[in-house]
């Protein structure tokens, strides 16, 4: 199963660099497609088992790469958690696959594949690796994929300065958090994330890194700043949400729902990994104090995003550039949700991705038929289209009520999970996060009237894409099943998202069990 834990990532990269040349040799459209879809579905198939064996086993899958141990070698950590996340990570991204075929129709298909597999590879990598470095370079992976996503359509001069825009920004933040690593190596002497945790917490970690880690609490704070600034920038969270309203509506409509879904958890895993269950056990009191100190800066971005988000989701004119700021509301709340640095909060942060990807790909996914028949972004162009369009229209139902928090749709449990986890941390927070979600309710209201209930101002072009409409049924039944089976079932909700958060919820026990049994260190 360990030799598993390394495929996933592996089949992705493998069909990106062999994709080309699939379609130098045939020339064919169907076969190209068929043969880079195919890698998504390994990709998905591998990560479905490794997510089974870790649920069954109720234990950590440790992969060393190239045969090397932590703290020397890169590693992959898959608990419960991280298998969640990567099969979620990699049904969507195959479900994107299936209906790019449909939608993607000039020759530059056989680049746009290629460039979809790197970014789920580097999204993989991001949710599975244990090793900061490593982490560095799937978030680089992830993002000069997405550049190229973005500027899919060359020809069009938005689709060249938003990609131009989002790569400078993103070049920016992957700098400042390489420097942040450089700082880490300096002072931990390692680059493990178990090995780092253990040492904030001030055992002696791995000999052969270096004996424990005295109260560098300056050291850590400029790391948690950089690296803070860095995942803002990734997830389109406040104030580094700027480039992102531009970016996804400027790509294919595919390429918007892998962004919105997928690519914006990068930010928030990877805070989740450095601040949650690298530094969030530290008893050393100058440490400790810089991760409260950074923890509430990352809920006062949060607080902010979605409050930001909320409100520019009011007044656009244009579908995508609307549910794109829905995306920097929502991540908004998964940075309030991973700051908490509690177990509630962890599972809220868990819950809320997990539903935010499918719902979020779903509505981006469901407005495309939309666009295509209407061949218009435009709210007033695009009104009451909804309802002659199906399966479209009740993929936005579905989608748009879960987002707004509707019961018994997934999203009322996420948010209730949230503000569980801000009301023991602040009752301030947690009424403010009542009002964003408040005003973000207006903005999806007002998008489901739109689209969904006002006459329509014109009579849609046919639109024949059976894959497309298959895709949208799959996730529109998803969500709905989702919704009443977690929120009636206590016992389904336990076991898929409560039991794999209990057993990180004491990060402290969960990274000394790691040194201990898997990574030869003392604990």
């Amino acid at each position: 199963m360990k030799s598993l834990v390394g495929l996933v990532p592996l089949a992705t990269v493998l069909g990106a660099f062999t994709t080309p040349v699939v379609y130098l040799v045939t020339k064919s459209r169907r076969a190209t497609f068929a043969y880079a879809t195919l890698f998504s579905l390994s990709a998905l198939v591998l990560s479905l088992a490794v997510a089974v064996e870790v649920y069954a086993g109720k234990e950590v899958v440790v992969y060393n790469a190239g045969g090397w141990p932590g703290p020397v070698g890169i590693v992959y950590v898959v608990d419960g958690v991280n298998a969640l996340l990567a099969l979620v990570t990699a049904f969507v991204s195959f479900l994107v696959f299936v209906y790019s075929y449909e939608y993607i129709r000039d020759s530059g298909y056989p680049w746009y594949l290629m460039m979809l597999l790197g970014a789920e590879t580097g999204l993989l990598g991001v949710i599975y690796t244990g090793d900061v470095f490593n982490l560095f370079v799937m978030i680089e992976v992830t993002a000069i994929s997405s550049y190229g996503l973005v500027m899919y359509y060359r020809w069009r001069a938005t689709s060249i300065v938003s990609g131009l825009k989002y790569a400078f920004i993103g070049a920016l933040g992957t700098t400042g958090f390489l420097l942040a690593l450089a700082i880490v190596y300096a002072v931990f002497g390692s680059l493990n994330l178990v090995d780092i945790g253990l040492k904030a917490m001030g055992y002696p970690g791995s000999s052969v890194t270096g004996g424990p880690l005295e109260d560098a609490a300056l050291a850590v704070g400029l790391v948690l700043a950089l690296s803070l600034w860095a995942f803002t920038i990734k997830s389109g969270v406040f104030p580094n949400h700027f480039w992102l309203p531009d970016a996804h509506p400027a790509a294919p409509t595919p390429v918007s729902a892998l962004l919105s879904g997928l690519v914006v958890n990068a930010g928030a895993v990877s805070l989740y990994k450095v601040l949650y269950l690298g530094f969030s056990a530290s008893q050393l009191p100058g440490v400790r104090v810089v991760v409260e100190s950074v923890s509430l800066v990352a809920l006062v971005t949060g607080l902010v995003s979605s409050f930001l988000g909320g409100l520019l989701m009011v007044v656009q004119a244009d579908v995508k550039r609307l549910i794109a700021y829905s995306t920097v509301m929502n991540m908004g709340f998964v940075f309030m949700s991973i700051a908490t640095l509690s177990p509630i909060g962890v599972l809220g942060f868990v819950y809320y991705t997990v539903v935010h990807s499918l719902a979020k790909a779903t509505l981006f996914l469901s407005v495309g038929p939309v666009i295509r028949a209407a061949a218009s972004r435009r709210l007033d162009r695009i009104a009451g289209l909804g309802r002659s369009i199906l399966p479209s229209g009740a993929a936005l139902a579905v989608s748009t009520l879960t987002l707004a928090g509707i019961p018994p749709l997934p999203g009322f449990l996420g948010k209730l999970l949230i503000y569980q986890a801000l009301f023991q941390y602040n009752v301030a927070a947690a009424v403010l996060f009542v009002v964003s979600s408040a005003v973000g309710l207006v903005s999806y209201m007002r998008l489901f009237y739109v689209l969904l209930v006002s006459p329509p101002t014109q009579t849609p072009a046919p639109v024949h894409a059976p894959l497309m409409k298959s895709v949208l049924v799959v996730l529109s039944a998803l969500l709905i099943a989702a919704g009443l089976v977690f929120t009636f079932s206590r016992s389904a909700f336990d076991y898929v998202f409560y039991e794999p958060v209990k057993a990180v919820g004491d990060v402290a026990s969960y990274l000394r069990s790691l040194s201990t049994s898997l990574y030869g260190l003392p604990g």
